[in-house]
């Protein structure tokens, strides 16, 4: 088996202030016409300690609000994110994307402080979209196959192991999943709401898991 792709390399390979991976530069240069917002908003597939965090929460893409319009703060946090430790946004960085994620955590029932230092979130697409609707160029990307290489050969092993909980919030095929699938180790894929909501049927278990990881973690 060929080693997995370093996420955490790749994106350090950005430039700070870059609207677009270099790696993906030829990809938007052939197709000029498409969804994603690459002239104000700064490129970033994942959010909070990846590296470490015991629970990891997987959507499809990210949004687009006037938040995400760079400004010095904003660049300075995203050069730090790309080392997979920083915690997940705050709310004087981002307010948007901090009022996001505290409400897509809510239903592990803990304190958002907790959740910040122990919770990643991780996107197979990087760029901001209003209404993301170009799967087609998303799987084209250079920076969208390493992120789907580093989570098969990486992070879901790790799951079905039980050293990391991973809960597919958001189009479970593409990452290889299947919505409601049966647990795998501690490998999620429920059934969601296309806001990225987990039913409130079922959840117990997953819950019980990540709250479990999270207490034996060390911040």
């Amino acid at each position: 088996m060929r080693e997995p792709p370093d996420l955490f390399e790749f994106w350090q390979e950005c430039p700070p202030d870059a609207r677009i991976h270099p790696a993906d530069q030829k990809v938007f240069d052939r197709v000029p016409n498409h969804g994603f917002e690459v002239e104000n908003a700064l490129p970033g597939c994942f959010m909070g300690p990846l590296q470490t965090a015991p629970v990891v929460l997987l959507f499809l893409s990210p949004g687009l609000d006037d938040g995400d319009r760079p400004n010095p703060e904003l660049v300075e946090w995203h050069v730090r994110s790309r080392s997979g430790r920083e915690p997940l946004v705050a709310d004087h960085v981002h307010p948007p994307a901090h009022g996001w994620w505290t409400q897509r955590t809510k239903f592990l029932n803990r304190p958002a402080e907790e959740c910040a230092e122990k919770i990643a979130i991780l996107n197979i697409g990087a760029y901001h979209s209003k209404t993301f609707n170009d799967h087609g160029l998303l799987a084209a990307l250079p920076s969208s196959r390493v992120v789907l290489d580093w989570s098969q050969q990486v992070l879901f092993p790790e799951a079905e192991a039980g050293r990391r909980v991973v809960i597919c919030l958001r189009a479970a095929r593409y990452w290889g999943l299947e919505a409601g699938m049966p647990r795998r180790g501690t490998l999620f894929a429920p059934a969601v709401t296309r806001g990225g909501h987990s039913h409130r049927s079922g959840r117990e278990e997953m819950v019980s898991a990540a709250q479990m990881l999270m207490d034996r973690t060390k911040a």
